[in-house]
């Protein structure tokens, strides 16, 4: 046969030898018709059909491998964190210091010798003292040394020491504290359970080591003292510390003359308190602006050793004589050297004020 067409109808003769041949001819027009189909993955889950292959990465079964790749980005993540957590400088240590502020009171009466210092309103109430030459304000609390610590950087103690002097000036030196207040900027700087501490020292005062106002803040009885008429000169020096790993101790060595004036008096008393105040900061504590107050000693001249000291200071005045019987006096303490401190709650002012 000879070219292609249609396959012959029928048997086909064969050959010679006799044998039948059956022959089957396909053109290019019937290749062409031919429907050619490779089924889908999809197609084989729905029919069941076909080979699954498990995929391999690296020899391992693909979903061991994502789960394994997963553990491994977390366990960098957390590295990372912990190193530049390192870097930044701050510790893991817990802060060492808690709880209320202790407050420590001293009164001092005027000892044999030793005068009440007044005279005529109008006239300078700090001529011939060592508060002549002090700032009336914030500027008077000084931090010599601003270097870092082991865990505290230069800039967080500088940042730190701010919110010391918030502390102190708004409690000390504020004019409507004075009258009694509240310390807005000291407040606003304190741990939400010692912010509450103070405000019911404020609120409801006690003769105690934890709830008197003036353990706290200097005030004084609007019906005794003008507050419009008191003048107030104040030299302090603070000192920063890390005596436990991570916790930055700030203390206050400060004293502060006041000048005041009864209302309507002719005259003006000199009055001093001299506090020391210890206060604790973390990192915790730094990252959210507060401080811890861990204790304040305050010793207050000329001042009677009587209990109503503690909603109010009351400056003893000039022709005031000291009451007997109300302590046990502790001799010598002169209120205005930095670093004056006793153990009693009643003592002898050893030097005019």
């Amino acid at each position: 046969m000879s070219g292609r067409g249609e396959p012959p109808d029928g048997r086909l003769g064969g050959g010679s030898d006799g044998e039948d041949e059956f022959r089957v001819v396909f053109d290019e027009s019937f290749v062409r018709a031919a429907v050619l189909h490779e089924p889908t993955a999809q197609e084989r889950i729905r029919t069941g059909r076909g080979p699954r292959r498990l995929r391999r990465i690296f020899g391992v079964p693909a979903g061991t491998f994502r789960v394994v790749a997963v553990a491994v980005v977390v366990v960098l993540v957390m590295t990372g964190a912990l190193y530049f957590g390192a870097r930044r400088g701050h510790p893991t240590s817990v802060r060492t210091s808690g709880g209320p502020a202790v407050l420590i009171r001293v009164s001092l009466v005027p000892g044999e010798g030793v005068a009440v210092s007044s005279g005529p309103y109008g006239t300078d109430p700090f001529a011939g003292t060592a508060a002549a030459t002090w700032h009336d304000g914030r500027a008077g609390i000084t931090l010599p040394d601003l270097a870092g610590t082991a865990h505290f950087s230069a800039p967080q103690v500088r940042e730190t020491f701010e919110l010391v002097r918030d502390f102190v000036s708004s409690t000390q030196l504020d004019p409507n504290v004075w009258r009694g207040a509240r310390p807005t900027a000291a407040l606003g700087a304190m741990e939400s359970d010692q912010r509450d501490h103070l405000t019911a020292a404020l609120d409801h005062p006690a003769d105690d080591d934890l709830h008197a106002a003036t353990g706290w803040v200097t005030r004084f009885d609007p019906a005794l003292v003008s507050a419009a008429d008191t003048k107030a000169r104040i030299m302090a020096v603070a000192t920063a510390s890390e005596p436990h790993t991570g916790e930055l101790r700030f203390t206050v060595d400060g004293i502060v003359a006041y000048a005041i004036r009864g209302p309507g008096a002719p005259v003006w008393t000199r009055f001093v308190v001299h506090r020391v105040w210890e206060f604790a900061v973390d990192a915790a504590a730094l990252r959210h602006g507060t401080l811890h107050v861990v204790r304040i000693t305050t010793i207050a001249a000329p001042q009677a050793c009587t209990p109503d000291t503690a909603a109010f200071f009351r400056p003893m005045a000039a022709t005031t004589a000291p009451p007997a019987g109300t302590g046990t006096p502790h001799p010598g303490t002169d209120p205005w050297r930095l670093g004056a401190a006793t153990e009693a709650t009643c003592g002898i002012l050893g030097a005019a004020v």
